[in-house]
């Protein structure tokens, strides 16, 4: 083993030594601790599905014993019962008398329900009674007697109790539909107590008691259900499944005293439960299928397992990337160097302070990098301070006096010939020269910039044949405060040429500017009924990425322009339907030409 050992690199022997004792006390800690878990979760499950059924017996018994707390109300409501004790009520009365009857008796159950959303209430009483047609409130009591457990009901009102069965009950104030309801019947008699005046029922939506039956089952293929003191299944959580159960000759699973015993429903074996619904003879029955509840232990064990695999496979790791740290630094400097031969200067070893040859070595490495990148960085800097020097050059060679005073030159001559088109067009591409230069410096007042677009379009209007309409709105107090140069007519130049420029069809062309004041800033509205664009070329055209910018005052310019002086907060927006036109918005900063100076330049 040990010349085996001697034989292997550095890092697989440190890689064993790390990981061989590791695994050997993982191993013994899942041999220990893996019953006892596995014995916790069992209790757990067990605890689980106990306070499951525990909760459901809880929520339905609560349900019924407020049913009967109402019934109770009601068989106590003056009005009710006072109407219903009159010795003239089932006699024969005058229609004023029967209606004030139905009035009263209508108003105090719609009382009752609106106090007590959950539960519907009905009143069975004489068909005789003119209003029992009304079949909302008051229904006659043959409703009842032609029900097939009505036996069995008079039964229990004989003794003296109440009666809870399924019935058909509106399930919302205000509707006439029907739908499946646990209802309880209870008899109101007078204040003797010997004779009966009728028969109250208090419903709750079985889809309510459904939900209860669905988060009480624990498992995907249980069942909890209901059944009555006669053996008879009512609400369950799974119809099918219940539907199914139900056919089986070992269906009344009401027998029997022992939690969780083992019972047999056709071919599948179920872990049954019982609880009774307390002073109700109903009880609630959990059945979870045996494989199932089985199965969640192998759910367990395999997860141990996976946990104790991955757990190896960490320790594996560990001890790789801790082996390959101590050896291998001497590899970390061979890669370092091996990108910096191929061009990469942003390669840095890292300073740990061990003292050692290896960190020397690094220490060196480092400072030789570092030097390279000083002494590129000192070489653009002279070759950006060069070609900066060259484009003042070219820039120094253009006097825009000499265009200025040749457009004077051609305006006067035009005036002296009376050709005042040509007149008009001189002047005006003067001043817009004149405003688009504006002696080499990037703040404008407002008015200068509207000025600037008013003349660009008095030029195109001779292009077009006086095609082109522009309407200009802007407030005389803010004509004084600065803005960036050129910022509104490459809009307006969009609007003219990918309108009437492009598109024979379009014989005008019609563009708005308003300049309006938000709190602290600016914002312009350049308006064009063109052929519009999609939200696609919207965002292409609003993109501001540095690199993508080939056009000197284009939109995308403009946008990255504005964002670069004043913040990612300001800049060009886009709105635009196809076939109806484009509203281009300018948000700047509301500033005076001073003020835009110090944050500008």
């Amino acid at each position: 083993m040990k010349k085996m050992l001697d034989r292997m690199s550095m890092q697989k022997r440190m890689m064993i030594y790390f990981a061989v004792p590791l695994l050997i006390i993982q191993t013994a800690v899942a041999a220990v601790f893996y019953p006892v878990l596995l014995e916790k979760y069992k209790n757990q499950l067990d605890y689980s599905r106990e306070q499951s059924v525990s909760q459901a017996v809880s929520f339905v018994g609560s349900y019924i014993h407020n049913m009967e707390y109402l019934a109770q109300m009601v068989e106590n409501n003056g009005e009710i019962h006072d109407i219903l004790s009159a010795k003239e009520f089932n006699g024969a009365r005058n229609l004023d008398d029967q209606y004030r009857e139905f009035y009263t008796l209508n108003r105090a159950f719609a009382s009752l329900e609106f106090s007590n959303s959950l539960y519907r209430f009905g009143l069975y009483i004489s068909e005789d009674i003119v209003y029992v047609s009304n079949q909302y409130y008051i229904f006659p009591d043959t409703r009842l007697i032609m029900r097939d457990d009505y036996e069995r009901m008079t039964e229990y009102f004989a003794m003296g109790r109440d009666y809870l069965a399924h019935s058909e009950e509106r399930k919302d104030v205000g509707s006439m539909d029907t739908y499946s309801m646990l209802t309880l019947y209870h008899q109101i008699r007078d204040s003797s107590g010997e004779n009966v005046l009728g028969v109250c029922s208090i419903s709750i939506d079985g889809e309510r008691l459904v939900q209860v039956m669905e988060n009480a089952n624990i498992t995907s293929n249980g069942l909890v259900y209901l059944v009555n003191a006669e053996g008879e299944g009512a609400v369950s959580s799974n119809a099918d499944l219940f539907e199914k159960i139900e056919e089986q000759d070992s269906f009344l699973l009401t027998k029997g005293e022992q939690a969780w015993e083992s019972v047999r429903v056709g071919r599948t074996v179920y872990y049954a439960d019982r609880e009774p619904i307390e002073d109700t003879g109903w009880q609630l029955v959990a059945l979870i299928p045996e494989s199932e509840y089985n199965g969640q232990f192998r759910g367990l064990v395999l997860s141990a397992a996976v946990a104790v695999v991955v757990m190896m496979i960490m320790i594996m790791g560990a001890s790789y990337f801790l082996s390959n740290y101590y050896v291998g630094r001497l590899k970390k400097l061979s890669m370092e160097m091996q990108h910096l031969q191929e061009g990469d200067l942003n390669v840095q070893l890292p300073s740990i302070q061990q003292g050692d040859e290896v960190e020397e070595v690094y220490r060196n490495f480092n400072f030789m990098v570092g030097e390279v990148r000083r002494l590129l960085r000192e070489h653009f800097q002279l070759g950006k301070d060069a070609r900066v020097a060259e484009l003042r050059v070219l820039q120094a060679q253009i006097n825009p006096h000499f265009l200025y005073n040749t457009l004077d030159l051609i305006n006067w001559i035009a005036m002296d010939y009376e050709a005042e088109d040509i007149e008009k067009i001189a002047w005006n591409l003067a001043r817009f020269y004149r405003l688009s230069l504006n002696h080499g410096k990037d703040l404008i007042s407002i008015g200068e910039e509207v000025e600037h677009v008013q003349v660009y379009v008095n030029i195109q209007k001779f292009h077009y044949d006086d095609a082109v309409h522009l309407k200009v709105e802007v407030p005389e107090e803010l004509r004084s405060l600065a803005c960036l140069n050129i910022i509104l007519q490459p809009f307006v130049e969009n609007a003219i040429l990918h309108g009437i420029g492009e598109r024979t069809e379009i014989r005008q062309c019609s563009i708005v500017i308003r300049v309006a004041r938000q709190g602290d800033d600016i914002l312009f509205m350049v308006k064009d009924d063109g052929p519009g664009m999609t939200q696609q070329q919207m965002e292409e055209v609003t993109a501001c990425n540095i690199d993508q910018i080939k056009g000197g005052y284009g939109v995308k310019n403009i946008n990255f322009r504005i964002k670069l002086c004043f913040g990612e907060e300001y800049g060009v927006r886009y709105e635009s339907v196809l076939g109806e036109g484009t509203t281009a918005f300018v948000l700047i900063p509301a500033m005076t030409i001073e003020e835009a100076e110090e944050k500008v330049m």
